[in-house]
């Protein structure tokens, strides 16, 4: 953890989203390495046990849903009050994607009857490859660029105060430490 995350406080907003990036990525690597062993397979029979590794590794992917629920309704929002709305707005919008990329690659570790085993591995491949690259490349924008900008344009700490009890209410995924 570098300087800017080890300096907060155990239980700062941005603390907190920062510990969950790094299971996140973690996560991602998970998946990559999944998807390099499932392109070796030749059959789909073969593959189950792999597929089965894939659905719980997309799973958690997908139960990060309240780390983005809490950037942009309790984070994001404060920040575009305060005038920096561009970094905020741009994580919003790749949120979007990168829930469809989310969800789509849950479906098709589960869903894979009636497509041939070269169609099921084109799509893990595509969507595994594509994942990786956009969420990590975003959690890196979140860290270096977005998360101190927030730091550094919101002083107060009572205003942190009433993010945390935001991100209270809106709750946490299922592996927030």
């Amino acid at each position: 953890m570098d300087n800017f995350f080890a300096n907060l406080p155990e239980g700062h907003v941005l603390k907190t989203f920062y510990l969950e990036h790094e299971i996140i990525l973690k996560t991602l690597k998970e998946i990559s390495e999944l998807n390099d062993r499932i392109q070796n397979i030749q059959s789909i029979d073969s593959a189950v046990p792999e597929l089965k590794k894939l659905q719980y590794q997309a799973t958690r992917l997908t139960d990060s849903e309240p780390h983005h629920q809490r950037e942009e309704n309790a984070l994001f929002s404060i920040m575009i009050e305060r005038g920096m709305g561009g970094p905020p707005t741009v994580m919003t919008m790749e949120h979007v994607t990168i829930r469809e990329y989310k969800h789509k690659l849950k479906d098709i570790s589960v869903n894979y009857n009636g497509l041939s085993w070269e169609e099921v591995k084109t799509k893990i491949n595509s969507l595994s490859i594509g994942i990786c690259q956009m969420l990590g490349n975003h959690i890196q924008k979140e860290n270096t660029i977005l998360y101190p900008m927030a730091h550094q344009g919101i002083p107060e700490e009572s205003v942190w105060q009433e993010m945390r009890k935001k991100c209270d209410e809106i709750g946490y995924c299922s592996f927030t430490p």
